[in-house]
């Protein structure tokens, strides 16, 4: 694995380190794929509801993936580790795992802020949680709800970039601890805004199949 890099102080807010990079700087990548969408081909397989457990024995993490969603990963430049899975049927319909190397002190989400201020963080160029055209932003973003359960930060919101589509997106972050390193997990759940009522059961059951193994 490539060497983590360093993250920003664990307190205060959001600011540079001596490498500078910020809190958006270390969490914003977990995302980026949300927002560029997939770039795998898409599987010739069916689509089903039913969820198949994917377990990622390179960070002993696993998650549930709709039975033809086929899990791939990744090792992306920037030393991140990205698993993706993509509806065959529609390949904007997707769930992916992003793995980014943070510093070993940062031991939980505590390090990064409460789930408040994460949420703040999440949402790509929302510094305070929302945005909005009116005001000249590039994106509108909204957070809809967050919940923390056990070591997790939970996400529901949306993202919609300037004369593009709104995408729907549920989210999970936590903290792995790795041979002495730290890991941010991010897993991600993402449709068409269109299409959320009717893939939402799904999404939610995916997001609660998350396991981190110790």
């Amino acid at each position: 694995m490539k060497t983590p890099m360093r993250g920003p102080p664990m307190h205060g807010a959001p600011s540079s380190d001596a490498s500078g990079l910020s809190r958006r700087a270390v969490l914003l990548p977990a995302l980026a794929a949300a927002i560029a969408g997939p770039v795998m081909p898409v599987p010739p397989a069916l689509a089903a509801a039913n969820l198949e457990q994917f377990s990622d024995t390179r960070y002993d993490v696993s998650f549930g993936v709709p039975e033809g969603w086929k899990a791939r990963p990744q090792e992306l430049p920037d030393g991140r580790r990205l698993v993706l899975a993509s509806d065959p049927a529609d390949e904007t319909n997707n769930i992916f795992v992003a793995y980014t190397p943070i510093r070993p002190d940062y031991s939980s989400l505590g390090s990064f802020g409460t789930i408040d201020f994460v949420a703040a963080t999440v949402i790509p160029q929302c510094p305070t949680g929302q945005c909005s055209f009116k005001n000249g932003d590039l994106v509108e973003g909204r957070m809809l709800s967050s919940e923390s359960i056990k070591d997790c930060y939970i996400y529901d919101y949306t993202i919609e970039q300037s004369r593009g589509p709104k995408r729907h997106l549920r989210s999970l972050f936590t903290i792995k601890a790795d041979a002495g390193a730290s890991i941010l997990v991010g897993l991600t759940a993402q449709c068409m805004e269109d299409k959320y009522a009717e893939l939402a059961p799904t999404f939610k059951e995916v997001i609660k199949s998350f396991k981190n193994k110790a």
